[in-house]
């Protein structure tokens, strides 16, 4: 288990105005943790987030009020999160809910349930027929009702966007974010990095809001919900450590709605896009969610990822993610040293003599790496922990999406799969050349898994073509992560020790 280490220090607390209307903070002689010993490496090797704390640049927050505060300050700074914050704490008095946020906006008229119902083409075709018939509708005035359900949808997002004032913050970058210990919670809190960068975040549990007023995309349980943990837009240079991405301890199932709808209220727990770079992640659980890690916009926005999204990934624990431990679009990846926790109780996709199509159905584990447009991933030395009814398929461990152009192909290189002649070609990969990656202990080789499960896709899919896959690793270079391995076994080990906050190793 991790131990506890403490360090006395000076740092800041909550803030008081001075005589001039200037932020400032209050000194006092505490203690403060410290954390495990590790620097910034791989793409975040030069990342040095807020600086050195002194006095005047390093702040406790135990409010939402002041952690508000004090992520939109301009200036290099450290900010220690103490305790659980609610990111629908409006003030010291009053806690958000969905239905305050439609009460605070200006369509107080707005109903979630009218919205889904005014989407009904049917339902409300039987509400036209009414005024049209000059007729109540269900007890009321057809043609107001249908002026009502006409509005929802225009009114959704202003009621929305009262919601995201309170629980998603616009963050500035310079910063080191720390939770103070395992108690550090961001409940309901999504941080936004818009064209920021020099970002450490370390030590936090973080929980995205639920989103009161999502859209639905597929009936019964697609829905487009607006808030992620953590967004990087356009930012670059960031070092996330230690941390826990999660729905909650346990998943969160979707809310049984009207006319058989389950509404997801989540999005994403770390997404990135628009030309980010830069960006290590290690050491973090990523758990009970379905769509957990989006790296790379569409193919609209290609030509502002190209040649950037690169990201480093190591030492993570993966628990219950559903699906997108990463996806990627466009980038390159270093994925080295994870472990894959999740039950599988859904049949296997194929098996080795097998590749084609078989019978549709909806698996609830989907897959861990998602290798899409034009994306760069290297793999090595990771550990797939996998249970249920079918805890040795092998089947989902990666799937695909538009890989349709030959010239500008997907790449996958596996080193610990490379002959020894092939290694010393490129002698930058020798470090990664092992451990090999495992299923449940036994070795799994991820270049003819990837071979199989593409000539699967092939055959039931037509958004990708033969030769939208390659494998390759003459585009990676040499990258040194914090400490080698022996085996599969020692990787699951360090990872189920070191991953997550300090103290807190499970989710």
């Amino acid at each position: 288990m991790v131990k506890m280490l403490w360090t006395a220090a000076l740092f800041l607390l909550p803030f008081t105005v001075d005589a001039g209307g200037k932020l400032q903070a209050r000194a006092v002689d505490v203690s403060t943790p410290t954390l495990p010993d590790r620097k910034p490496f791989g793409f975040a090797s030069l990342v040095t987030g807020g600086g050195a704390s002194t006095d005047n640049n390093t702040y406790v927050v135990e409010n939402m009020m002041d952690f508000r505060t004090a992520l939109k300050l301009t200036t290099p700074r450290t900010i220690y999160v103490k305790g659980e914050l609610k990111g629908s704490q409006i003030n010291k008095t009053t806690n958000g809910n969905c239905q305050f946020y439609i009460d605070s906006s200006r369509v107080p008229e707005y109903n979630f349930t009218l919205y889904i119902m005014a989407m009904n083409e049917t339902y409300t075709d039987a509400v036209k027929a009414a005024e049209a018939a000059g007729e109540e509708f269900e007890g009321r005035n057809a043609t107001e009702y249908l002026n009502l359900l006409n509005r929802q949808n225009g009114w959704r997002g202003q009621a929305q966007n009262v919601q995201k004032s309170w629980e998603s913050i616009d963050a500035q970058g310079d910063v080191t974010l720390i939770g103070w210990d395992s108690d550090a919670y961001l409940n309901g809190v999504s941080l936004n990095f818009n064209d920021q960068s020099n970002i450490i975040i370390r030590n936090l549990r973080i929980s995205p809001p639920q989103d009161c007023f999502p859209a639905p995309e597929t009936y019964p349980s697609s829905w487009n919900a607006r808030y992620d943990a953590i967004s990087f837009v356009t930012t670059t240079n960031a070092w996330l450590d230690g941390n826990i991405l999660e729905d909650g301890p346990e998943p969160v199932a979707p809310e049984p709605f009207i006319w058989g709808w389950q509404v997801d209220r989540f999005d994403g727990l770390f997404d990135v896009e628009d030309g980010s770079d830069n960006i290590t992640f290690s050491h973090n659980i990523i758990a009970n969610h379905h769509k957990s890690l989006l790296w790379g916009g569409g193919e609209k926005e290609g030509s502002r990822d190209i040649g950037k999204m690169k990201f480093t990934v190591f030492g993570n624990h993966f628990v219950n993610s559903m699906s997108r431990n990463p996806l990627v679009r466009f980038g390159t990846v270093y994925i080295a040293n994870n472990v894959f926790s999740n039950y599988n109780n859904k049949a296997p996709l194929y098996n080795n003599t097998a590749t084609q199509k078989r019978a549709a159905y909806t698996p609830d584990f989907q897959y861990n790496v998602g290798l899409y447009n034009m994306s760069s991933v290297l793999m090595s030395g990771n550990y797939f922990d996998q249970t249920g009814q079918f805890p040795d398929d092998e089947s989902k461990i990666f799937t695909f999406s538009d890989l349709a152009t030959p010239e500008n192909p997907a790449t996958l290189c596996s080193p610990p799969d490379l002959s020894a002649d092939e290694i010393a070609a490129y002698p930058g990969l020798k470090s990664l050349a092992s451990p090999v990656s495992q299923l449940n202990g036994k070795d799994v080789n991820l270049t003819e898994n990837v071979a199989n499960k593409f000539t699967y896709y092939l055959s039931t899919k037509t958004d990708s073509v033969e030769g939208g896959l390659v494998q390759s690793c003459a585009k990676f270079g040499e990258q040194a992560m914090p400490r080698s391995f022996d085996s599969g076994a020692d990787v699951f080990a360090y990872v189920k020790e070191n991953a997550g906050q300090l103290g807190r190793n499970t989710p």
